[in-house]
This record gives C-alpha cells, sequence and structure tokens, in this order.
C-alpha cells in the first residue's frame, strides 16, 4: 500500500510532457523553467516518501532535510504553476516566483503553517483577480477543461486535508495535483496558441 506515494508520481508526467510540449513548439523560457522545477520537486518528493515504504529500509537519518524540501518545493511549486497557468508573463513571473518561494522557505523553516496557508491563498487570490481576463478567458473559450480542472482542484485539496488513512489520500491528492497542473498547463498553451499562434513549419520535400 505504501508503494503507491511512490507509484502515483508518474502523473507527473502530463504536466512535465506538457511544459516540454509547449517549449518545443513555442520556445517560451518559462515553460522549460517549470519543466526544470517539476523536475526537481518530483525528485525530492520521491526521497521523502520512500521513508514511508518499509521495504525499502531507507537510512532515517535525513528524513528532516527531505521532509523540508518536499514541503516547500511543493508549496512553491503551486504558486508557481498557478502563475504561469495564469499566464504571468517575464519578468514578473520570474520576481513574484523567487519572492514567493523565498518566502515560503522562511516561513518553514520557522514552522509557521497556518501562515504558509494563509499566504498561498493571499498570494493566489491578488495574482488571480490581476489575471481575471485570462481566467475568463478559459472559462469562456476552454470550459470543459476549465471544469476539469476546477474539479481536479478541488479534489486534490480534499484529500489533502481530509482526516483519513494518509497514504491512501495522500496517493490520491498526488493523482489530482498532477492533473490539475496539466491541465492548468494545457489551458495556457491553447489559449497562447490562440492569441499568438505559432505554426510548425511546414516539411520540405526531397527532391
Amino acid at each position: 500500500m505504501e508503494l503507491l506515494l511512490l507509484i502515483t508520481h508518474i502523473f507527473s508526467l502530463f504536466p512535465i510532457g506538457t511544459f516540454l510540449w509547449s517549449w518545443k513548439i513555442r520556445k517560451d523560457i518559462e515553460s522549460i523553467y517549470m519543466f526544470f522545477y517539476f523536475i526537481y520537486c518530483v525528485v525530492f518528493s520521491l526521497f521523502y516518501h520512500s521513508y514511508h515504504v518499509k521495504e525499502l529500509n531507507v537510512n532515517p537519518s535525513n528524513q528532516s532535510i527531505y521532509s523540508l524540501l518536499d514541503s516547500y518545493l511543493s508549496s512553491s511549486l503551486i504558486l508557481i504553476d498557478f502563475f504561469y497557468s495564469v499566464r504571468v508573463r517575464s519578468p514578473q513571473f520570474y520576481i513574484i516566483s523567487q519572492f514567493s518561494g523565498i518566502t515560503l522557505l522562511i516561513l518553514y523553516l520557522f514552522k509557521l503553517n497556518q501562515i504558509i496557508i494563509y499566504f498561498m491563498i493571499l498570494v493566489i487570490t491578488i495574482v488571480g483577480i490581476i489575471k481575471w481576463r485570462t481566467v475568463y478567458r478559459y472559462l469562456i473559450k476552454f470550459y470543459i477543461i476549465s471544469g476539469l480542472t476546477m474539479i481536479s482542484i478541488f479534489f486534490a485539496f480534499f484529500n489533502y486535508f481530509y482526516d483519513g488513512d494518509y497514504i491512501y489520500y495522500h496517493s490520491w491528492w498526488h493523482f489530482f495535483i498532477f492533473v490539475s497542473s496539466g491541465l492548468g498547463s494545457l489551458l495556457r498553451f491553447k489559449l497562447d496558441q490562440e492569441l499568438y499562434p505559432v505554426q510548425l513549419r511546414d516539411q520540405l520535400d526531397s527532391i
């Protein structure tokens, strides 16, 4: 049962693949930034959750470090992924990402867990209000994907905060949060392609 915590990381391939595809087609630096950041987050999450799998018999000496890195990177990635999905453009994207990430790291070092939740809600609310036109376009133009994204986000946080079996519900958290990220990045790609289309180069026939 504990292996589910590791196996469900395979669903991270959905957003990771979308980032890579977006960068391949559009050559937007934000996508390749998200690609590497997501990989770092998944790697440290695997390191941390390996301590929950008894069969692996992992040395517990570094567990507190991996716990901190997993919590910090996961929280910061949620914010950065939101900035990416609502199309915050550079350099503002990198400035607000660094500000949010460093702030979260400080809060985690002092174990201010309640303030972390309030901070994330505040940042998402402010940025969401500023980028309301993008959210509105998603809802109007891509209402099916938008609806699936909102449903996935709801179930992600339901499983995260639900006071039940950790292994079971946290595994579902992995599934829904990765799906939410993939759908959000897909919305960004589709809207960018509609507003600023980039055509694939036509293949030349050899003589």
